[in-house]
């Protein structure tokens, strides 16, 4: 879990909880109202859940999809996108068949609170990946490695950040030129054109490509906005 102030977009949080604040200060002024009282209850809940997606629900979708992932001996991995580095800590128990774990961000605290490399390396040096991760400030479209570098490569919350669709299709061709032959993919990531990712990636030559809703755990908020996680072996 981790910290309230490390959340995923906390600016999220001002959608929810910002009208229930104005909606409940009117309240004071007018006079209670059953209707605007629901709606200030429906807010702050949504708020809420957008929390426990972000603490808590988002490290439990990790952690089940890390659980499922066979990685061959001295395995090179890519986190594109590592943020505090969540998705890598959840293979600590898998780091004596881990060669190397690259993790690259552009360190935005938009998209994450309190997010930079320092922070995120004093992270990793708590772990039993210490010696075995190198933090990097890239990002997606222009990535510096050789192509069919990375044996499995991991995205998560990332691809909706990229904006237009456009440059999201370029990082998913640039994510394809590093990963090696029979390499495995996968992508976690706001229901947002999500479906269009999967046709891409066929386009790209992967194969055995697959998408799932992960319910509760990924609701940013409400069932409208769900994380989905994409699979898939080049």
């Amino acid at each position: 879990m981790k910290s309230i102030w490390e959340m995923d977009a906390p600016i999220g949080l001002v959608f929810f909880f910002g009208p229930a604040l104005i909606i409940g200060i009117m309240m004071l002024i007018s006079g209670f109202n059953t209707v605007s009282a629901i709606m200030v209850l429906v807010l702050v809940l949504c708020g809420l859940k957008y929390m426990h997606t972000s603490i808590i629900g988002k490290y439990r979708i990790m952690k089940s999809i890390v659980n499922s992932i066979h990685l061959k001996k001295d395995s090179k991995i890519l986190d594109a996108g590592c943020g505090h580095g969540a998705f890598m800590l959840q293979f600590n128990r898998k780091a004596a068949n881990i060669s190397e774990i690259i993790g690259i961000d552009i360190w935005s605290n938009k998209d994450q609170g309190s997010n930079s490399i320092a922070a995120t390396q004093k992270i990793m040096e708590n772990s039993n990946l210490a010696d075995k991760v190198k933090l990097k400030t890239a990002n997606s479209l222009n990535m510096p490695f050789n192509d069919n570098e990375f044996d499995l490569i991991v995205s998560s919350l990332v691809l909706h950040n990229i904006k237009p669709f456009e440059k999201r299709k370029a990082a998913l061709v640039n994510i394809a030129r590093v990963q090696k032959q029979k390499g495995q993919l996968v992508i976690m990531d706001i229901g947002y054109e999500t479906s269009k990712y999967v046709r891409i990636l066929k386009d790209l030559g992967y194969q055995n490509v697959n998408i799932a809703n992960t319910g509760y755990n990924g609701w940013w908020g409400t069932p409208m906005v769900p994380t989905f996680v994409i699979t898939a072996t080049k």
